[in-house]
């Protein structure tokens, strides 16, 4: 059983001043599990462990929800960081660091001819309607996956507090259903600015020419293709889904993982629908902070340099294995999903409570065992970074392995 005291008291006291007890969502303790069975707070993070304020030890399989794809802590990107903060961090005019990182995202994203750093993914994406709307005049966008809490996509999902008409500019589909996309172009033919998707997710890869279908689509009918790749960049490749799936979209925006934990996020995209930003409002007083931007030059390279997304599909690789084996020899079901660089399964038993109730027992021990996993409703996601060691992994399959065999599945 985790000490977790220290933990309990800080988030109680939380609750009382900060709207959900911290300001990331999906890092509430509430939505990863509980208070008693999971820490609230995080005091340091080195290579892939994490200790907590109650000074428990995990390896770690969230990465700060995916923007660690090296290890925390990494010396190389601390020194340029340090190194940057002595010259400064903000100025009244931009830092020659911004032109160097973009020319570096122009060279390894294929859909970019233009860069425009902002801090959040939520801010690029939003940017990135913008563009698709300021270039052809139209407003209805069409969108899959979750693209940040502007008003713009929230409205969709009926969150309060956005104007009613938000809600009629917006239309879902589903990853991987061209059908359903093409009844709505059909549907809304001649006022579609934009679709918007994300090309892959955890465990959740293209199929059957999806984004083959969706490029000759909108080249067909004058649409702005967009990827969401907030994840996908810098983990699926360096040039994210559009350079390991081959199909090109004319705006992308990244984020995450292409500074290792620092804050930073870009649009990138063709020349004709960028330049025209130059003159729309969208700005940030921050957008040229030059710490991230020097980590984010400084990851870039060791991604190249360490060879690390091919290290990242390895460990995905042999956890997936791992977790195969576990299902075969104790004869259950889990469906290990598509090979990406994150892991993601389910256990195929029982109904969806009792699905629900092994997930979250699973999730608890695993804590238990200084192991952290994220829950996706009944599904359980791996996040995998460079920094762990196949002492690690092998620690984990066998915990992984210990606990499974103690699950009550009656």
């Amino acid at each position: 059983m985790l000490n977790l005291e220290k933990s309990k008291k800080l988030f109680t006291h939380a609750l009382e001043i900060i709207p959900g007890g911290t300001n990331t969502n999906a890092k509430r303790v509430y939505n990863l599990l509980d208070v008693d069975n999971f820490p609230a707070y995080i005091e340091r993070g080195d290579g892939a462990y994490l200790w907590d304020i109650d000074g428990n030890k995990y390896i770690d399989y969230i990465a700060a929800l995916a923007p660690i794809n090296i290890g925390y802590n990494h010396p190389r990107i601390k020194a340029k960081i340090k190194e940057q903060l002595e010259k400064g961090s903000l100025f009244s005019l931009p830092s020659p660091n911004e032109v160097e990182l973009s020319e570096m995202l122009i060279e390894k994203i294929p859909c970019a001819e233009m860069v425009k750093i902002m801090k959040t993914g939520a801010e690029v994406t939003s940017a990135a309607i913008r563009a698709a709307r300021l270039a052809t005049g139209k407003e209805m966008i069409l969108s899959s996956g979750y693209h940040g809490w502007h008003d713009w996509w929230t409205a969709k999902i009926g969150e309060k507090g956005i104007p009613s008409c938000y809600k009629n500019l917006i239309e879902d589909f589903e990853f991987n259903n061209y059908s359903q996309l093409e009844k709505l172009v059909d549907k809304h033919d001649g006022n579609i600015a934009c679709i918007i998707l994300t090309a892959a997710a955890y465990g959740d890869e293209p199929k059957d020419d999806f984004l083959q279908k969706i490029r000759k689509l909108v080249d067909e009918k004058g649409i702005v293709l967009i990827y969401d790749e907030i994840i996908t960049g810098f983990r699926w490749a360096m040039g994210g889904a559009q350079e390991k799936y081959d199909v090109i979209p004319d705006l992308a925006a990244f984020g995450k993982s292409m500074a290792n934990g620092m804050p930073i996020s870009v649009l990138v995209g063709k020349k004709e629908l960028m330049a025209p930003l130059k003159n729309n409002l969208i700005t940030s007083t921050f957008a040229n902070e030059a710490l991230s931007i020097a980590a984010s030059i400084e990851t870039i390279k060791i991604i190249e340099e360490e060879n690390i997304i091919q290290r990242l599909y390895n460990i995905s690789d042999k956890l997936r294995a791992g977790i195969s084996e576990i299902s075969q020899q104790h004869n259950f079901e889990i469906d290990v999903m598509d090979p990406t660089p994150a892991v993601k399964f389910e256990f195929l038993i029982g109904d969806a409570e009792l699905k629900k109730n092994l997930t979250l027992e699973f999730i608890k021990q695993c804590a238990a065992n200084g192991i952290l996993v994220r829950q996706d409703g009944t599904e359980i996601s791996l996040c995998v970074m460079a920094a762990l060691s196949d002492k690690d992994i092998d620690y984990t399959i066998n915990k992984f392995k210990d606990i499974i065999e103690n699950l009550n599945f009656d």
